[in-house]
């Protein structure tokens, strides 16, 4: 059935705007993210019976292949919290998400303090970035 959903957030605003949402539910204004350049946002559509079950498998999934890549990743909860919100729900709407989804995790992906790996050459003109 494929209920769940993934949204990959790398832009630093969004990120500092979903980390702020998060710690106000823990009512801190700490970074629950830890300065992670990459938040997946983990979502699962309710109409699913087993869509919390779901949606933990894709982030133990998810956090499984990182680990193979050699990235480091933690499950930041409190999204079902977070996308439960109006904030939550509008950036939903302006992420074109449609439909009943709840918030099942936020996957936080880096690389671990001294193991960032040095990149091998590339070729010119081979990838672009926008």
């Amino acid at each position: 059935a494929q209920p769940v959903i993934m949204v990959v957030v790398q832009d630093k605003e969004t990120i500092a705007a979903l980390g702020k949402l998060n710690a106000a539910v823990m009512g801190a204004e700490t970074d629950p993210f830890y300065g992670a350049p990459t938040v997946i946002v983990v979502l699962a559509d309710r109409s699913r019976g087993t869509w919390l079950e779901d949606g933990s498998l894709a982030m133990g999934n998810l956090m499984n292949a990182a680990h193979s890549l050699g990235l480091g990743s933690c499950w930041v909860h409190r999204a079902r919290e977070v996308f439960a919100s109006d904030a939550g729900r509008a950036l939903l709407k302006k992420w074109g998400i449609q439909g009943d989804y709840a918030g099942v995790g936020h996957c936080i992906l880096g690389y671990p303090a001294g193991s960032l790996p040095q990149a091998k050459p590339r070729r010119a003109h081979t990838v672009y970035r926008v």
